[in-house]
């Protein structure tokens, strides 16, 4: 099984910098513990290719689209960012045997989605080391092509590895197909050792990619400033749908409409009707609905049809002189 790994170099940071700044040891320690973090996830596994994506400094295409985004969120005061990032930036200069992408505009998620899409066209898995809950939609599995999606991430000693719903089919495959002779062992062998490492180490969430992308689509994503697409002002709070009130329309859709497609042209209409009902509002809402619909499509869909023409000129070529 060919495995590739692609590291949020963002996540990774701001986890060892909080870590370290807590107990006073950013200053000394942040170059090594970098160094050291990227070298455990190599120990994992005989990865094929190995990538450290990064968000970029100049502000993100969605921003284009929205101009609030991702304005809400605050940086630690008491920590020294310049120091930070400028440790950041020399330790990504000098890297050795780990590829390298960042780009104006570019964030860390669409570089990402691109590596994970390139990987799977070319039949090997991935594992996302990252806690950004955008990642969840690149989280399923091919029988055909034989390829799996997992994400793993470590909080506060709480270790997590994300896999796809009923990856144990995909799992009983490539373990009939491994080689249980010792002095014989195949890729195989190794992916289902990485497994069963994972299963007795880690809390196992199973994901089932297009629910979790249907959701925050409905619910919006506070942190990233992005709405819910209904939204009702109330004793001077606005209330939207919540993450509860979006996994309602979700069954309700499914109950209605049968499996989510994203490729189906009623979609957005048919998600509207579902809040217009629930919601008892008049028809003359399903066109403002499906309106933010289709623009937290474009900010929160992954998939590569979504993004911006340049942005994937940009890293393909990015990608290539990499």
């Amino acid at each position: 099984m060919l495995v590739s790994c692609i590291i949020d170099g963002n996540y990774i940071l701001s986890k060892l910098v909080f870590t370290l700044h807590k107990n006073n040891l950013l200053y000394g320690a942040l170059r090594q513990s970098l160094e050291n973090t990227i070298l455990s996830y190599k120990k994992k596994y005989p990865f094929t290719d190995f990538f450290l994506v990064s968000d970029s400094k100049e502000k993100s295409w969605r921003k284009d689209i929205l101009v609030d985004y991702k304005s809400s969120r605050k940086k630690d005061s008491d920590i020294d960012w310049k120091f930070v990032y400028s440790t950041y930036d020399d330790f990504k200069s000098k890297i050795i045997g780990t590829r390298v992408l960042e780009s104006p505009k570019i964030e860390g998620d669409d570089w990402i989605s691109f590596l994970v899409k390139k990987f799977n066209d070319d039949g090997k898995s991935t594992m996302i080391v990252s806690n950004d809950h955008d990642i969840k939609q690149l989280i399923k599995f091919d029988l055909d092509k034989m390829w799996v999606n997992f994400m793993s991430n470590e909080m506060y000693h709480n270790q997590r590895i994300f896999l796809p719903q009923n990856y144990q089919i995909i799992l009983d495959k490539i373990n009939k197909l491994k080689n249980d002779d010792i002095f014989e062992l195949n890729d195989n062998t190794e992916f289902i050792h990485l497994f069963k490492s994972f299963e007795r180490n880690h809390d196992i969430v199973e994901i089932n990619n297009l629910e979790s992308l249907f959701i925050k689509i409905v619910s919006g994503d506070s942190s990233d400033n992005i709405k819910s697409v209904y939204q009702v002002s109330k004793n001077g709070k606005v209330r939207g749908i919540g993450k509860k009130g979006a996994q309602s329309i979700y069954e309700t859709y499914l109950s209605e409409f049968g499996d989510v497609s994203l490729e189906d042209t009623d979609l957005y209409d048919n998600i509207a009707d579902i809040i217009c009902e629930k919601k008892k509002l008049s028809r003359s809402m399903v066109s403002p609905i499906v309106s933010k619909i289709h623009k937290n499509m474009k900010l929160i869909d992954l998939r590569l049809q979504n993004l911006p023409k340049e942005i994937i000129i940009s890293m393909e070529e990015k990608y290539l002189l990499s």
